[in-house]
């Protein structure tokens, strides 16, 4: 690997300094193009008189990438519920194009699987990377990390369709709602496949030493300085999940006999979890499994509300559906979730869309009091 490719990665997409700068004020980047402006920075429902109470509304959806008929009708189901509830955003969990992402910043499979099939929803799309965009093979296996690049340069291109897709690095933060001397909420996106891939990356710049660690110590600095009221983060991989990929730190074990990788249980990855967001963020959105839970609260992540929302295409049943104590879960119908965050309290709404017919129904709602107590942490 030369110095100067070295560079570029470490600069661009593992840059963590940069990266606030780039995703708030659409900073310049990737490949020396001016990033067009994410539009998050004054998301949301700012009202006239400075002290009134302040909303915002965002859908989590995941696993979307199929071009198929599914990701339409989970689509339809998104511009229905836009169309009558509102939303501000649109927060998508990785695999965003199937089945080994993308080779180019011009692919077509940007245009169809993401652009066609969201091309009547007018909102922000905010994105990780999955498993499925840096894979050599049809398996997901996350064998060839490099590939996600071309999906932040999409952010950066010129020439992409819309401005719908937000990606400014592999990792990165957003603020969104900006208007008075605290954000309203930051997202923290974190990358987690060359974290838990199942095979190992012959590119040294994707193992722990020049990833992983360097990743975590940026993700919980950010985190950790952040004065956000509500601070969300995403990732791809589930910190607990009744699917078949399972927990963190014990990830996919019916199937580790075939992986290379001995970070593929995820063990590292739990505890990079847990330091980073284990009550500091509200709600740790990840998708991954295809299906939709929503899960208690576990003793070591703290306060903080685990949500999988991995059924934007694809549906798949539970692996073990008594395996983490739930809330809610559904593994039969594709859907997504609808939050609205008012100053103390978050409504969830779980979307449930119909393989058969693409027909829509509400599978779980519930208000519940704001799970963090807002306020600035110790530096790290």
């Amino acid at each position: 690997m030369s110095l100067k490719r070295r560079d570029f990665i470490r600069n661009l997409l593992i840059g963590g300094a940069s990266v606030p700068v780039l995703s708030a004020c659409g900073g310049g980047g990737g490949g020396g193009q001016p990033a067009p402006a994410p539009g998050g920075g004054e998301t949301g429902n700012t009202p006239d008189t400075p002290d009134a109470p302040r909303t915002l509304r965002f859908i989590a959806v995941g696993d979307t990438g199929s071009g198929g008929q599914g990701q339409y009708q989970v689509a339809a189901a998104m511009e229905a519920v836009v169309a009558e509830r509102g939303c501000d955003l649109v927060l998508l969990t990785g695999d965003n194009i199937y089945e080994a992402g993308v080779t180019a910043v011009d692919d077509p499979q940007f245009l169809e699987k993401f652009e066609y099939p969201y091309q009547n929803l007018d909102l922000p799309f905010f994105l990780c990377l999955g498993n499925h965009d840096c894979a050599s093979t049809v398996f997901g296996g996350g064998s060839d990390n490099q590939r996600g690049d071309y999906q932040v340069l999409y952010h950066y291109s010129r020439e992409r369709y819309s401005n719908k897709w937000h990606m400014p690095a592999r990792f990165y933060s957003q603020a969104f709602d900006t208007s008075r001397d605290t954000p309203f909420l930051e997202l923290f996106v974190v990358d987690s496949n060359p974290l838990t891939s199942f095979y190992l990356d012959h590119n040294e710049d994707f193992n722990w030493a020049h990833y992983g660690y360097p990743q975590q110590t940026w993700m919980k600095r950010a985190v950790n300085k952040s004065q956000a009221h509500w601070k969300i983060a995403m990732s791809h991989v589930p910190y607990r999940s009744n699917g078949k990929h399972g927990n963190a730190g014990d990830l996919d074990a019916h199937l580790r006999w075939l992986f290379n990788n001995p970070d593929a249980d995820g063990l590292r990855y739990k505890a990079f979890l847990e330091e980073c967001f284990a009550d500091r963020a509200d709600l740790l959105l990840t998708g991954h499994d295809h299906s939709l839970q929503w899960l208690q609260p576990a003793r070591a992540m703290g306060r903080t509300e685990l949500i999988v929302s991995g059924a934007g295409a694809k549906t798949d049943d539970f692996k073990d559906a008594t395996r983490n104590p739930v809330r809610y879960q559904n593994d039969s119908d594709y859907g997504f979730v609808w939050v609205e965050l008012n100053e103390d309290s978050m409504t969830t709404v779980f979307y449930q869309v119909s393989p058969e017919d693409g027909s829509v129904r509400i599978g779980h709602q519930a208000t519940r009091a704001k799970p963090v107590t807002a306020g600035v942490l110790e530096p790290a």
